[in-house]
């Protein structure tokens, strides 16, 4: 039997509509609530800082929870103690069955200071779920888990991927490692991409980059007494921040649509030996947040170009570098990947709002590499609840996330001759 392409119809594309609501319905009702709880708890006591640690605890945890749910795992060490993992449920992913992919990472950021009990021990108390890694990610990623197995219970046919990186809050060079893996040289793998990042439970359709930059600044030495006869590099750096500080407000000033503009900050400056000392040195680290398609080293010949204007004859040199770099992605909110997602919340009594992200994720390596189409959606605040001190995610969330992600999982595959129809915006 063949549909009007031609192409060989499966069981399930033969189905009525009715067939089609009770397969979902039969999904929905395998979500358990305390497992997603009881998931999530066991990934937050698996702590991962990072840095100061490695993920390999986290990946093992993940390793069990998926062999519990029937899913497939692949390690590819990106550095010792620190591996990505795919977990695939379903055949494997062709150009003509592609498969639908989760993104998380098993990294969080460090505990730091403020919490009121240990934040490796998660708390569960008035519908809240307390620990480092609640909300960014470890919540979202179980809800994920959740969500998959239960569509391959009733859809086994239909190709599941969660790709869980290391190193997110860092380096990104986790996500870098899968983009350069025979994997992502696959043309047409995905379907649509879904970041199971902390988004309040909006449809984050647009999402900024973001760039880390080093300046280091070479003076030269001399006593203070006679200051002239050296050059001074924190004089020097200083300039460079107030350029940089300048053309941030210059691009603010032409902000415009929902990601505005691109961003500049010096987050550290650091330099000289002492007070009686003309400082021969300084470095500065600087964040930029990059527009769609912009590149990092499009930002980077920027600050070149500004430092070069910036230091003038001051008698000191100072060298740029790129760091890391995450690029941005912004996919049409007329996309039925968008809709979908809107409509799957919906059903669950969310408002759904399309909103845009000024956070940065690494779904722009997937929507660059891939070419398709990519939103953030999660549970948990990543402004309110994500790197602070007693972090938390409502459970009732983790439970409405997956709820939503098994609608989504069923009907963006029901509809893919409709998704490859339409594109990305960047």
């Amino acid at each position: 039997m063949t549909d009007a392409s031609g192409r060989p119809e499966t069981e399930h594309e033969g189905e009525s509509e009715h067939d089609k609501e009770g397969e979902l319905q039969r999904a929905l009702a395998l979500i358990e609530d305390a497992t997603i709880v009881a998931d999530a708890s066991s990934l937050i006591l698996a702590a991962s800082e990072n840095p100061g640690g490695t993920e390999l605890v986290t990946v093992r945890v993940l390793e069990t929870i998926a062999s519990r749910l029937g899913g497939r795992t692949k390690r590819t060490m990106v550095a010792p103690k620190r591996p990505n993992l795919s977990i695939r449920f379903g055949p494997d992913a062709t150009p003509e069955h592609p498969a639908v992919l989760l993104l998380g990472h098993s990294d969080v950021v460090p505990a730091g200071e403020g919490w009121v009990a240990d934040p490796f021990s998660p708390r569960v108390a008035d519908g809240w779920l307390t620990g480092r890694g609640a909300a960014d990610m470890k919540g979202g990623i179980a809800a994920a888990l959740q969500a998959i197995a239960a569509v391959n219970h009733v859809r086994p046919d239909l190709p599941i991927e969660l790709l869980v990186t290391v190193d997110e809050e860092d380096l990104a060079t986790g996500i870098q490692a899968h983009i350069a893996s025979a994997d992502a040289a696959e043309p047409g793998r995905y379907l649509a991409c879904i970041v199971a990042e902390p988004t309040d439970m909006a449809v984050v359709i647009a999402c900024r980059g973001a760039a880390n930059l080093e300046i280091e600044v070479t003076g030269r030495a001399a006593h203070a007494g006679r200051p002239e006869d050296g050059a001074s590099a924190i004089t020097t750096a200083a300039r460079i921040a107030t350029w940089i500080a300048g053309d941030h407000e210059r691009m603010r000033a032409g902000a415009s649509g929902l990601l505005g503009s691109a961003t500049w900050n010096v987050g550290r400056i650091e330099g000289g030996h002492g007070t009686s000392i003309v400082p021969d040195r300084c470095s500065l680290l600087v964040d930029r947040r990059l527009m769609p398609g912009e590149t990092g080293q499009e930002a980077l010949a920027q600050l070149e170009a500004g430092i070069a204007h910036a230091i003038g004859l001051l008698g000191c040199t100072a060298e740029a570098s790129l760091l890391m770099e995450m690029p941005g992605f912004e996919t049409d909110p007329t996309h039925p990947l968008v809709a979908t997602a809107v409509e799957a919340l919906q059903a669950e009594g969310e408002a759904g709002p399309i909103e845009a992200w000024t956070a940065a994720c690494e779904g722009g390596f997937i929507a660059r590499q891939h070419g398709c189409p990519t939103i953030i959606l999660g549970p948990g605040d990543i402004t309110g609840q994500a790197h602070q001190p007693d972090e938390r995610v409502r459970i009732s969330h983790l439970a409405t996330a997956a709820r939503a992600y098994t609608r989504m999982l069923v009907h963006l595959h029901d509809a893919r001759a409709t998704l490859r129809t339409h594109t990305i915006i960047a």
